[in-house]
């Protein structure tokens, strides 16, 4: 009879404690920081403790899903059965990559600037668009990178064409050569007093001179004999 009421205080005394022994067993906590979720959950089985998630946070330093801090930190003392509350990572912060083609270099600059990038390589090309806008990028626009990634730009400087020679030529000639070039006859002036010599209404002189490399569509101007 004494033995039983001895088991019954004991069993009264563990039901009023409110837990078991093992529930009261301090143990150290392990280091979850840089697992991956599963591997920490089956290090926490293990040990006999639970985790928490309660934040999810970008990070360049780890992979997403990875876990980048905890509470209470590696070493600590915890009751087995207690909680680890962790902090996951989300993959590093990413920027899409603006599209610039079309812009002029300020215009590419700016928006590359306010996307969190940097340019990168320029370079310059003849090609027959706008002088000064961009015709192609690298990174393709709507492309995912980190911050402070590089765009590199190519950026168009125009065709250039070089002047044929029309002193000698008629105005009409002259006209249909420049043309053919790409060039656009702006004007056409005479010379006050007649040139000894030149017929009149010869190219005698012209502007852009000839063999200059300039860019197509310029505008020519030309000086006949009176």
């Amino acid at each position: 009879m004494k033995l039983n009421k001895i088991f019954l205080i004991l069993a009264l005394l563990t039901l009023f404690s409110g837990c078991s022994p093992a529930q009261n067993e301090i143990i150290k906590t392990p280091n979850f920081i840089g697992l991956k979720v599963g591997e920490a959950q089956a290090l926490a089985k293990n040990t006999g403790l639970n985790l928490q998630v309660v934040l999810t946070q970008p990070s360049s330093q780890y992979p997403i899903d990875t876990i980048i801090s905890q509470d209470p930190e590696a070493g600590s003392d915890i009751k087995k059965g207690g909680f680890v509350k962790i902090v996951l990572s989300s993959g590093p912060v990413t920027v899409v990559v603006p599209n610039v083609i079309g812009k002029t270099f300020e215009e590419a600059r700016k928006a590359i600037l306010d996307a969190g990038l940097t340019i990168g390589k320029i370079e310059e090309i003849e090609v027959d668009t706008p002088v000064g806008s961009v015709i192609s990028q690298s990174p393709d626009p709507d492309t995912i990178v980190t911050p402070n990634s590089k765009v590199d730009i190519t950026i168009s400087i125009g065709t250039f064409v070089v002047v044929p020679n029309v002193i000698g030529k008629s105005v009409a000639e002259a006209k249909s050569i420049l043309e053919s070039t790409g060039l656009v006859l702006y004007k056409v002036d005479t010379f006050d007093k007649p040139v000894e010599g030149a017929p009149s209404g010869i190219v005698l002189y012209q502007y852009p001179m000839p063999n200059a490399k300039v860019e197509k569509g310029t505008q020519v101007l030309l000086r006949v004999s009176k």
